[in-house]
């Protein structure tokens, strides 16, 4: 299986860039309160569609999800850095 490692590094100081690469990654949960009634909606990131975390700010992930973290850390201007790979899939 080809996968990407993709390593970013994001200082303390820029709360707002860590906040949004979390929420890319990892999702959201937003509860909403209107007319006495509450809903949820959960807002899935792309490690629900695959990948997984191998360390702090360190994903394994298929090419095409790597594809777009990459894509979203350029936007967002952070520091990173990626690596191809060849597994035997996700087992552990």
């Amino acid at each position: 299986m080809e996968a990407t490692v993709v390593s970013f590094d994001i200082p303390d100081k820029e709360r707002s860039k860590r906040v949004a690469v979390h929420r890319f990654l990892h999702g959201r949960v937003d509860t909403k309160y209107g007319n006495g009634v509450q809903r949820t909606y959960r807002r899935p990131g792309i490690l629900d569609e695959g990948g997984f975390r191998l360390g702090q700010s360190v994903y394994i992930l298929p090419r095409d999800l790597a594809s777009r973290l990459i894509l979203e850390l350029e936007q967002l201007g952070v520091d990173h850095r990626c690596w191809d790979v060849i597994t035997d899939g996700w087992s552990c």
